[in-house]
């Protein structure tokens, strides 16, 4: 009998271990869908709306049937969205719910759209077909569609006048029409209502923090997001008004550690949630770098610090995504990785060609600057080619674009890769138009960024950086003496 027990109570612990490290796969995704047959579907989620930062979550695997029937873990209703051809499909999805998917029409991106890094899906939502799992999704959709109605109909005299009985009358109207109960429904809704009613009360930004700041933030939530941006925007830290002695401002420019800076923000009462003063913190370090309303360095040094010293691991993602971005390309950091096809066909990374200076540059063949500046990097590339390597990217759609420039251009005899193996670097390197320049040191960090063209001095400036980065070495490893012993 005590064995019996000791095997019921060993599975027992076990049970709850398993729940503990491995999670309980309380969501379930299953359907038909035979258009999409052997694909994989790549379900991501918004880990950062600011930014905004996405993150794979899932992959759902159809079979070559057509079917699909998968099972994972949320923790709260979150919202996932995957790009299916040339559409972007999105879903609210809710613990210990079953999703039979209805998938958008079979509709590949073209070849252009494919390259084009600046193509946006038409977003659509995926159809849920069973009828038990439909309710939030359909509430949220129908809501917004009725809310943005009567937002855009009604802003013009709703700013103008202030008139708070036009708000009041759209709420009641909206709450007769939408009285489906559910607590992240309700509270997108109340959301949604503070974005007409901050329009009716300008310049009364402390009572609508707030009633915020009384929230719970929603992490998950797309409006949340809308309406505390709208709110803290340039708020802070002109408008701080605690009650401690240390000036706020003053403690920024002063470098303070980030848990004790957001300690003094929390004595102004309207920040009293530790959770909503911290990210209040981090939205306004992150606007204020690329504002210059507070020093960059004051700004990168105190994000750093709320990576380790924020109070909650949602707040430490939330720095670790505004720290990266913030130092993204900047002089010092590692210039981001790429894998690309050659001319030859062969795949190409960055580290490929540690070792040597790149002067990595992108391009498009019909671009009349572009043309300009190859014919100067050829005199470039003789001239350094010992100690620099020269890799131009070309950006135009076909890849036979640049087969065909190459083979009448045959006296360019460096590295040319074509993007589309991954579009992705047009955003790694920000790409908004060419021509573009970088100049990465042989451990493959940002020397230049950006660096100067091939006719902008390139050649002094490069000797500078060349012999500074030799000085520097030698710094970090001087030369041993000789001696006798050495003979």
């Amino acid at each position: 009998m005590m064995t019996n027990l000791r095997l019921i109570f060993l599975f027992f612990v076990l049970l709850s271990v398993q729940e503990k490290f491995f999670g309980q796969m309380n969501v379930r995704f299953s359907g038909n869908a035979p258009e999409w047959a052997g694909y994989h579907i790549v379900f991501s989620r918004t880990s950062n709306f600011i930014i905004p930062e996405t993150t794979s979550f899932i992959v759902l695997q159809i079979n070559n049937d057509g079917y699909f029937d998968f099972s994972f873990e949320v923790e709260e209703t979150t919202l996932l969205f995957a790009d299916v051809g040339r559409f972007r499909a999105s879903i609210f999805v809710e613990p210990n719910m079953d999703y039979t998917l209805a998938f958008p029409p079979f509709e590949l991106k073209t070849e252009a759209q494919r390259l084009n890094p600046l193509f946006q899906p038409e977003e659509i939502t995926f159809g849920i077909k069973n009828r038990e799992a439909q309710a939030l999704n359909r509430n949220i959709l129908e809501f917004n569609e009725a809310f943005d109605y009567q937002f855009s109909s009604n802003a013009i005299p709703i700013f103008t006048f202030g008139n708070n009985a036009i708000v009041q009358e759209i709420e009641t109207s909206l709450e007769k029409q939408f009285n489906y109960s559910h607590p992240f429904f309700n509270k997108h809704k109340e959301l949604s209502y503070m974005k007409l009613r901050q329009l009716s009360q300008r310049m009364q930004e402390r009572p609508f923090i707030n009633h915020l700041s009384q929230l719970e933030p929603a992490y998950n939530m797309p409006v949340y997001w809308d309406v505390f941006k709208s709110f803290v925007s340039g708020f802070l830290p002109g408008n701080f008004s605690g009650t401690s002695n240390i000036n706020f401002s003053a403690a920024i420019n002063s470098n303070m550690r980030f848990d004790s800076l957001a300690t003094v923000l929390t004595t102004d009462t309207i920040f009293k949630r530790r959770e909503f003063a911290e990210i209040s913190l981090l939205f306004t370090l992150y606007e204020s770098y690329y504002n210059n309303s507070i020093s960059k360095s004051s700004c990168l040094t105190i994000v750093a610090s709320a990576v380790d010293y924020a109070s909650t691991s949602k707040n430490r993602e939330i720095a670790r995504d505004f720290y990266k971005s913030m130092t993204r390309l900047l002089p010092g950091t590692a210039a981001p990785e790429f894998a690309l096809f050659n001319k030859k066909g062969k795949i190409k990374e960055l580290k490929d060609y540690s070792g040597k200076f790149v002067y990595l540059n992108f391009m498009h063949t019909r671009n009349h600057a572009c043309l300009n500046d190859l014919r100067t990097m050829e005199t470039l590339e003789r001239i350094f080619r010992k100690d620099l390597e020269i890799v131009t990217i070309f950006i135009n759609e076909d890849a036979d674009d640049m087969t065909d420039f190459l083979k009448k251009n045959s006296q360019y005899k460096w590295e040319f890769l074509h993007f589309g193996a991954q579009q992705r670097i047009m955003f790694d390197y920000n790409i908004k138009a060419v021509p573009v320049y970088y100049l990465i040191d042989p451990n493959g960090n940002l020397a230049l960024s950006p660096a100067p063209a091939p006719n902008e001095n390139f050649r002094q400036v490069f000797a500078e950086t060349f012999q500074e980065y030799k000085r520097n070495q030698l710094r970090k490893n001087p030369q041993k003496e000789r001696s006798i012993f050495d003979l």
